[in-house]
């Protein structure tokens, strides 16, 4: 009689074989992207979240119809700096809506009629005293170049009027695109390293450079501009922060820190210092996420928010010349 134990084994080997495939899991492209790129990769069940994403999508080719299946995946990263938006025009097309540890005090109807004006501009102005106030608003899409060079521009106007001492109002700052922002100020900011990211390893992950006035971002000149104005080091810098001031506005400020002669007027931040990817998972589609945590050019990573030196509460709504920021910051710079 012939033994049967090798077909037996054989049989067992096929299977196992099918088995393993059955259980293999097949993740969704989007929840793939994700799942690689999060900042808070490692906190999440991916496993549960790929299989509610395909409940909640499958069938579904609209961005109107898939909302349901994206939201779900921005809250389950506990991602609060987490969106999709439109590749066509960076619209938010859905935002993280999950469980914030902490009570967000901004004021609804001021974010949207003032910090989210795409209309508000890059403003300068010369103030008593030959002091210079650059207000940094958020910056969207458009062209980096033309846009670090309208507040370029302003440095050097004011630097032709005799300042050398300067206000940089980030309190209005809604985030944004950082490069022309950090390459606009550049000057002012000083030259050598001045901050990056760390991600979730721990590792540096980004570089920041200001190189003969230019802003080298990871090793790449974000744009070509003339190394003016001559700005020194000793030169006092005064910058104004809210808990308006949020993402890319934050990082601006971060680039200040550690530079000598600076000092922060008004609220910490609002506790968006994590650096977002831009990865298109669609033709419409961006996922926007938290992939890095910003740090100093003293490599102090900032989890949270940005602080201040001097606490001044924000004042909404409020003229020039009777800000209590701004006047205490004269002040400050007058000594």
């Amino acid at each position: 009689m012939k033994s049967i134990l090798p077909v037996l084994i054989f049989s067992l080997l096929i299977t196992s074989c099918a088995s393993s495939q059955k259980s293999k899991i097949v993740f969704d492209p989007i929840v793939l992207k994700a799942k690689e790129t999060s900042l808070y990769s490692e906190q999440v069940n991916w496993e549960e979240v790929n299989a509610k994403f395909i409940e909640l999508t499958k069938g579904k080719e609209s961005v109107e119809d898939l909302k349901e299946g994206l939201q779900y995946l921005i809250n389950s990263l506990g991602d609060k700096h987490g969106a999709f938006r439109s590749v066509k025009d960076y619209s938010i097309l859905v935002s993280y809506r999950g469980e914030i540890k902490e009570e967000d005090n901004r004021n609804s109807d001021f974010v949207n009629t003032v910090i989210n004006d795409v209309s508000t501009k890059f403003s300068y102005k010369l103030l008593e005293n030959k002091i210079g106030y650059l207000k940094v608003v958020a910056i969207g899409t458009g062209d980096v170049k033309e846009q670090a060079d309208l507040i370029r521009a302003g440095l050097i106007d004011l630097k032709k009027q005799g300042v050398e001492k300067w206000i940089l109002d980030l309190r209005f700052n809604g985030g944004g695109n950082m490069e022309p922002m950090i390459a606009g100020l550049a000057p002012l900011i000083g030259e050598g390293y001045i901050g990056g990211a760390i991600n979730s390893q721990s590792e540096i992950s980004r570089e920041y450079w200001i190189k003969k006035g230019q802003f080298d971002n990871n090793g790449r000149i974000v744009c070509e501009m003339e190394n003016l104005p001559k700005i020194s080091s000793t030169e006092k810098v005064a910058i104004l922060l809210s808990r308006y001031t949020i993402s890319s506005g934050e990082m601006l400020a971060i680039t200040f820190k550690g530079r000598d002669n600076v000092k922060f007027i008004g609220e910490e931040t609002a506790g968006y210092t994590t650096g977002n990817g831009f990865d298109k998972v669609s033709d419409e589609l961006a996922l926007v996420i938290s992939q890095n945590v910003f740090m100093d050019r003293n490599k102090n990573r900032y989890d949270h928010k940005v602080g201040v030196d001097e606490y001044i509460e924000f004042q909404h709504n409020t003229y020039l010349k009777n800000d209590q920021q701004i006047n205490e910051a004269s002040r400050w710079l007058n000594e």
